[in-house]
């Protein structure tokens, strides 16, 4: 179980790995910030997991994590060789839908060691991670995909796992704001 200690914890830890990483660590803390803000959208007692996760999510881009060079999967290997929580390595390795892209890298067996949730977490966690852009720039859905294939380019497996991919992050998306609008089933 993920208490409000560990999110403390997971704070101190991305930063000591993002943190010489500008982009990426004003990233990490505006999906945190978002995260914060649609946290009403998950059960009250999954809210410490889901910050943790959103502090954690991007730690595999840290240089000292580079492994199998996929962020979601070096960052959940960091996590459990640190003890951490398998649910929170899952949450990362998993987080918005990097099972796609991990199958256009020959990843996707790796991937899968890690246990993969559907859950309203899950849905905010990627809610966070695709309305926030580099340098923790808020960003719309549809500027976030945008962005993300410009920075890694027509010919990259992001670029391969789009069609599959962005469909489910859309879904997810759009789970959150029929939560946050009242709509949605609830957390």
């Amino acid at each position: 179980m993920i208490l409000e200690t560990d999110v403390g914890e997971a704070r101190e830890l991305a930063h000591e790995l993002l943190g010489e990483l500008p982009e990426r660590w004003q990233h990490t803390a505006g999906v945190a910030r978002c995260a914060e803000a649609v946290a009403g959208t998950v059960p009250i007692g999954d809210v410490p997991v889901l910050l943790a996760a959103a502090w954690l999510h991007d730690i595999g881009y840290a240089p000292p994590l580079h492994d199998s060079g996929f962020h979601p999967l070096d960052g959940a290997r960091h996590l459990l060789a640190r003890n951490w929580p398998i649910r929170l390595a899952g949450l990362v390795a998993h987080h918005s839908e990097a099972r796609c892209v991990a199958d256009r890298r020959g990843l996707g067996a790796a991937l899968a060691a890690f246990p993969r949730e559907n859950s309203p977490v899950t849905d905010a966690l990627t809610y966070a991670d695709q309305s926030v852009g580099p340098y923790g720039r808020p960003m719309t859905f549809d500027e976030r995909l945008d962005d993300m294939l410009r920075r890694h380019g027509p010919a990259s497996p992001n670029a391969a796992a789009h069609a599959e991919r962005a469909p489910r992050l859309r879904a997810a998306v759009q789970r959150v704001q029929e939560r946050l609008a009242g709509t949605g089933p609830a957390a």
